[in-house]
């Protein structure tokens, strides 16, 4: 299958990132994409389910059943105690009496030591049961002391790293002897010597005697403890993790999460999610968060967004734990004349499908002199002051401030100067300038390392995708679209990469596709699928395909970048200490269909977003009239650009500058004339 090249003088921005051939021949069409927030919905595809979430229900229904169980199980309790208590007095107290049957609890379990065995040893198993038999120690084993008795010193357990067997252990103690447990590090020296080498020290857990208790009051009434209002309650059977749908309009997924986490007080990182959505559009994915009760989050008053769909699972949600997303994109401004153009750019996508580029998003939304990949190039390069210059200094088409602050670095070139005028959300650049404040003038690393972690990795790997395209489209040019050829790579197992992770490469196990390079003999059978073709991510875990490599060796070359070798001693912005990917290199959207809405009011929602059902609008009535939309739906996997579907369809520039020059022009031809 053939290709064409993009030769329009005006898309500047794409070809300056590799994005530079489409997969057919056909016309396309003008358009105006995300016009209005509802012209782009996206919806998240679940992996157990494979449909896309929605959000229709903003009640925690789900809570119902399991608060009347809890509530019914109270009601026993206290009934239980009603039938069992003392007689009550004359005057309606209750006679209460010292019961040495009391908190039977205290005695000491043998099936509960051997479990404890079992997790710390036969010697600490040792240790405890000496422990326990200390009068004083057990609430049972108070009541024969006097109240001034001195309270025995606690146990200190062998000290370890792992937290995850102190958490088991202080469980152990709160559910089989009801003594009080807390952490503890083993010594003062080995804690700075723990931190010397940035490693967290060795920690004990310490078993303290149980807390003594005042002896009860002969005329005070029997009382039960409502279970519900303990500590930390969460109730029995109930998985952790409450998993809801979030659906919002023109708002940033970490923003929405943000203002959630601080509306429940829990930290941010308790929030999981499989993948940030786009910003100016209406998105709905789902999230997770860990013992919190559906009831409490549908109490929250949101902005710009609504949760709801409701249910308890066993396991948080992480990066890439999705199908892929549903597209539903609406163009405006058709032209009635390309009412055909349309038909036909929508037969040769499904025929052709697209080249499954990085989009322009993934180079920010800068100019292209100071692309995010230009500033991975100077990294990898060493070339700290270039990687500084290209973050502060002045770059076309920024707002007033911004503009003003990079101005006066570059007049001043004194950090607290620049540092007050910059705004909060720009991040890194007042990371940088704020670590030049602390350090000496000649220390330029210490600055770029004090950027946000996950700021500096995008750096990177904006680099990994620069190289990505620029490889696929000198592919395609050597051996045509959607071919299987010798040399080339493929998923050993002929399935298709569903995903390309955003891994944070800094030394943990990964998970890589399993890749082979295809024969002679597979390339002439045409036996392989095309989607199977995947192409590296640069990195040390990667394979290169024999026919291409040297093109990778090049591309890096004009960068000044060698990919198998380090250029300089800081090893997070060495190309070699980064992990790597496969990615696939042709894509064919699925489910594809469209259609066509003419319409008067040029302001009129031409599709129903999950917010316009939760409000009660179930239908939409448009007003027939002379404008003309095309609404485009399709499903990608993971990882890849709707951005660029709409430019294989549309044969349009992707730029948000091209889209916003669209849209003025299109309210300036609407206006009444005046």
């Amino acid at each position: 299958m053939t290709h064409t090249e993009n030769d329009d003088p005006t898309h500047t921005e794409e070809r300056s990132v590799g994005i530079e051939l489409y997969a057919n021949a056909a016309a396309g069409f003008e358009g105006i994409v995300k016009e209005r927030f509802s012209d782009f919905i996206v919806r998240e595809i679940e992996r157990e389910s494979g449909n896309g979430c929605e959000l229709s229900e903003l009640r925690a229904i789900v809570d119902e059943a399991i608060d009347e169980r809890e509530r019914a199980k109270f009601e026993r309790a206290k009934a239980n105690f009603a039938a069992t208590a003392a007689p009550a007095r004359e005057d309606g107290t209750e006679e209460r009496v010292e019961d040495d049957d009391d908190e039977e609890n205290d005695a000491i379990d043998e099936k509960a030591m051997e479990e404890f065995e079992a997790m710390c040893g036969e010697d600490e198993a040792r240790r405890l049961k000496e422990f326990l038999a200390i009068p004083g120690v057990t609430r049972k084993s108070q009541k024969y002391l006097d109240r001034h008795t001195e309270t025995p010193a606690p146990l200190v357990l062998r000290a370890t790293t792992d937290k995850s067997k102190r958490a088991q252990i202080h469980q152990f103690f709160k559910r089989h002897f009801f003594l009080p447990t807390d952490n503890v590090v083993e010594s003062e020296e080995s804690e700075k010597e723990a931190l010397k080498n940035n490693q967290k020290p060795p920690s004990s857990v310490r078993v303290h005697a149980a807390e003594k208790q005042g002896k009860k009051r002969k005329n005070q009434a029997p009382q039960v403890k409502d279970h519900r209002q303990s500590f930390n309650f969460w109730p029995e059977g109930v998985p952790e993790y409450v998993k809801f749908a979030l659906c919002k309009e023109n708002k940033e997924s970490h923003e929405i999460l943000s203002v959630i986490a601080r509306a429940l007080k829990v930290h941010y990182k308790s929030l999981g999610i499989s993948g940030t959505k786009d910003k100016r559009a209406v998105t709905t994915q789902h999230v997770t968060m860990r013992r919190v009760r559906a009831k409490r989050l549908a109490k929250l008053v949101l902005y710009g967004c609504k949760i709801g769909n409701y249910k308890y699972v066993d396991k948080p949600l992480g990066f890439g734990d999705h199908l892929g997303n549903e597209f539903e994109i609406t163009l405006r401004g058709i032209d009635p004349a390309e009412v055909d153009k349309v038909e036909e750019s929508v037969r040769s996508l499904e025929s052709s499908g697209t080249i499954n580029y990085f989009g322009l998003q993934r180079f920010g939304n800068g100019d292209v002199k100071h692309a995010t990949h230009k500033i991975g190039i100077e990294l990898l390069k060493g070339n700290w002051q270039g990687a500084i210059d290209l973050l502060l200094l002045p770059r076309d088409g920024e707002r007033g401030d911004v503009a003003a602050a990079r101005a006066k670095w570059q007049e001043t070139r004194d950090p607290e100067v620049a540092l007050k005028l910059f705004p909060r959300w720009c991040a890194a650049e007042r990371a940088v300038l704020e670590r030049m404040t602390k350090v000496r003038s000649t220390d330029l690393v210490g600055p770029l390392l004090a950027t946000p972690r996950q700021i500096r990795l995008m750096y990177v790997h904006a680099y990994q995708a620069f190289m990505f395209n620029r490889v696929a489209s000198a592919r395609i040019r050597k051996y045509g679209m959607n071919t299987v050829v010798e040399g080339d790579l493929v998923l050993e197992d002929g399935g298709f990469a569903e995903f390309e992770n955003e891994r944070d490469d800094d030394d943990r196990e990964v998970t890589m596709p399993k890749v082979r390079v295809v024969t002679a003999e597979e390339a002439a059978s045409s036996s392989i699928d095309p989607q199977c073709v995947v192409l590296p991510l640069p990195g040390h875990s990667v394979i290169y395909p024999t026919n291409m490599g040297d093109i990778y060796k090049k591309i890096a070359a004009e960068d000044g970048i060698n990919l198998e070798s380090v250029s300089h001693s800081v090893r997070e912005f060495s190309i070699t200490a980064f992990t790597g990917d496969y990615r696939r290199c042709f894509l064919r959207p699925k489910n594809i269909s469209h259609r066509m809405t003419c319409y008067a009011d040029p302001k009129a929602d031409l599709a129903l977003t999950d917010l316009d059902r939760v409000n009660g609008v179930n239908e939409l009535k448009i007003e027939d009239g002379p404008l003309r939309a095309v609404t485009v739906k399709f499903t990608l996997p993971p990882s890849s650009y709707a951005t660029m579907v709409l430019r294989e369809l549309m044969k349009s520039n992707t730029s948000v500058l091209a889209h916003k020059q669209k849209t003025l022009d299109s309210a300036r031809t609407s206006e009444p004339d005046a």
